[in-house]
């Protein structure tokens, strides 16, 4: 890269044509042009004609040399820059005398112009580099926050891709605890019966585990006519679901048989069941899921349900018939040694025969007996001999068999195997037929025994409490009760003493009763006057304590004061102050009338023998007016 050739170009004045210091030089390969003294290459090309204005190629225009004429300059270099043979430009140098510029410094200016040459192109250069960088930076700006945005949809995609394959996670996870957690056994199976989920209740059921049943074939599981009769529900969902049809079987279907329907547990034992299966549509191919309940277990659970449901209505029973006793109240003599004997015998497993008239409290000393031993964590069940029918005592004792007699649908458990671990009180046991006696002397002898229509011989560790308010050696002695039976459980005796004995014990009662019912009936009921409390010890209590408990819930029910007087009280004559007109009261006078009744119905209250019958009442007319006055028919029943 260097510069053309120079021109050195006089302007005139000052000396002419052949002026100045390089008057008739040539140089070698130049030549001169006829227009001016300018220096030519040798073997030039003619130049272009040029105007009159036009000058000498690289020369000024003439008006432009006429000023720098006047300016004084004589003699201009004129020098090409050339760069890859293509001129950037020329450098011009004027001095102020003609032809001025030697070989020397033309040479100098030659090279100056060379390097001028050089870096205008390189500025040239590094100006498109300069330009094609900006380009460059704005381009890659561009595409920065192209790929910016693209990123942050990406991101933004990549989150919510991210949210809902943890929406999925969540869902599936929600859906395996739901199977999992089925009562029933779950197997989702291909249509070639290749087991893919196997639920926890299926292992249950089948007893296998998970991890042996999948991606294993479901056949094994199945007899012949229920894996036939799968097969054939699952050819029918594809036929349809091949031809386009919207058939029953895009829903699930309940599988039957006549025969009913049987699987097979992992060691082959084959079980009922009942099962439902339901198509599954999914993107890869479709699957099964088979639900299975186990009817062994069922049927368990029913009888369990049942014995429930039966132990629930057997303590609503006790519940609705509970007496007004939370505990047993005493401290005369004869109480002290009724609680001397509970002390004495409730942590052994010895029979306990407890007598005494109706209303003494029979039932709470067996369940302080039951309480204070060591089956109190057990449950303690109570049987009326008297409430139940000859043709039914056996049943409601020792249970039956299904089919045993006409209405036996179902097997059913006795109150002996209900108090299995327990106590069983037998109450108003001299009420029992010989025959019932027979069988119940057996299970107190061996605690053994068969349910009725039953072959099978069922033991019990049952305890064996018994109340009466018969005289049973009476009763032995009459015939009308097993002798054995009565030495078996007369082993420890105790005998409550009617409250007319113990009338010290009657303040204690009384203030128990009242507290419990002013509990009950939220009344404000705070003391018994002297005078009633005195009107209470007099009166005799044929009804015992039974009798006080309801005249004291009757009386704090009706009275509006805070302290109960003897006008309040609802008892016969025999609390009041004798009569000397020798009239009876009202209330004495039903009272007498009502027990005539009953002496002369043995205690039969309604029909067409009963009490109610001879005295023209309502039944329940009649029973209203007794529990007013205390009368308990038991006491009338022979």
């Amino acid at each position: 890269m260097r510069a053309g050739k120079c021109d050195d170009i006089g302007l005139g004045g000052g000396g002419g044509r052949n002026s100045g210091r390089g008057r008739g030089r040539r140089s070698a390969g130049y030549r001169h042009s006829r227009f001016s003294r300018r220096v030519l290459p040798a073997g030039s090309p003619p130049r272009r004609k040029r105007t009159a204005n036009s000058g000498p190629p690289g020369a000024f225009p003439a008006g432009r040399r006429r000023k720098i004429r006047e300016r004084g300059v004589r003699s201009v270099l004129c020098l090409p820059m050339m760069v890859e043979d293509k001129l950037v430009g020329a450098l011009k140098m004027g001095r102020m005398t003609p032809n001025a510029f030697t070989d020397e410094e033309r040479k100098i200016a030659r090279g100056l112009a060379d390097h001028l040459a050089i870096a205008l192109r390189q500025a040239k250069l590094w100006g498109a580099v300069k330009q094609q960088r900006e380009q460059l930076e704005e381009r890659v700006q561009e595409r920065t926050a192209e790929l910016e945005a693209a990123n942050a949809t990406l991101k933004e995609e990549i989150e919510e891709r991210t949210r809902a394959e943890q929406a999925l996670r969540e869902s599936e996870e929600r859906l395996s605890r739901i199977i999992d957690s089925a009562i029933d056994a779950i197997i989702s199976v291909t249509a070639d019966l290749e087991i893919t989920l196997f639920n926890d209740a299926a292992e249950q059921v089948f007893q296998c585990g998970a991890d042996e049943a999948t991606c294993r074939s479901l056949r094994p599981m199945l007899t012949e006519s229920f894996e036939a009769l799968v097969e054939r529900h699952i050819q029918a969902h594809r036929n349809g679901a091949t031809g386009g049809a919207s058939d029953s079987y895009s829903d699930g279907q309940y599988l039957t048989a006549p025969e009913g329907l049987e699987a097979r547990r992992a060691d082959g034992e084959p079980f009922p069941v009942e099962a439902t299966l339901c198509p599954v549509e999914l993107p890869d191919e479709d699957q099964y899921l088979l639900i299975l309940r186990d009817l062994n277990e069922l049927k368990a659970a029913e009888e369990e349900v049942s014995q429930l449901q039966s132990e629930r209505d057997y303590l609503e029973e006790e519940i609705k018939t509970e007496r007004n006793f939370d505990e047993i109240v005493g401290a005369s003599p004869p109480m002290q040694n009724v609680f001397t004997a509970i002390e004495q015998v409730a942590d052994t497993d010895a029979t306990v025969l407890i007598t005494g008239e109706t209303g003494t409290g029979t039932e709470p000393v067996a369940r302080a007996l039951h309480d204070r031993s060591e089956r109190a964590e057990q449950v303690f069940v109570k049987v009326n001999c008297a409430a139940l029918s000859s043709d039914l005592i056996e049943s409601e004792l020792f249970g039956h068999e299904r089919g045993a007699f006409t209405g036996a649908t179902e097997q059913r458990e006795g109150r002996f195997e209900r108090a299995d671990g327990g106590s069983l009180l037998l109450d108003e046991i001299g009420e029992l037929p010989l025959d019932t006696q027979a069988r119940l002397l057996r299970v107190l002898q061996h605690q053994e025994f068969e349910r009725v229509g039953g072959s099978d011989a069922l033991t019990v560790d049952t305890r064996i409490l018994a109340a009466t308010n018969r005289d049973l050696e009476a009763e032995v002695d009459a015939g009308r009760f097993r002798s054995d039976l009565f030495y078996r459980l007369n082993i420890f005796p105790i005998e409550l003493p009617p409250l007319c004995e113990r009338k010290s014990d009657i303040p204690l009662l009384a203030e128990h009763f009242c507290t419990l019912f002013c509990q009950r009936t939220s009344t404000t009921v705070t003391s018994i006057s002297d005078d009633a409390m005195a009107a209470l010890k007099a009166y005799d209590w044929p009804g015992n304590v039974r009798e006080l408990g309801n005249i004291i819930e009757r009386t704090v029910i009706l009275t509006r004061d805070d302290e109960i007087r003897p006008e309040h009280l609802s008892i016969a004559g025999e609390a009041s102050s004798p009569r000397s007109n020798g009239f009876l009261t009202l209330a004495e006078a039903q009272r007498e009338h009502i027990e005539r009744a009953l002496e002369a119905t043995d205690g039969v209250v309604g029909g067409d023998d009963g009490a109610a019958q001879l005295l023209d009442l309502k039944r329940t007319t009649l029973l209203s007016r007794m529990d007013r006055l205390g009368i308990d028919p038991e006491d009338y029943r022979p």
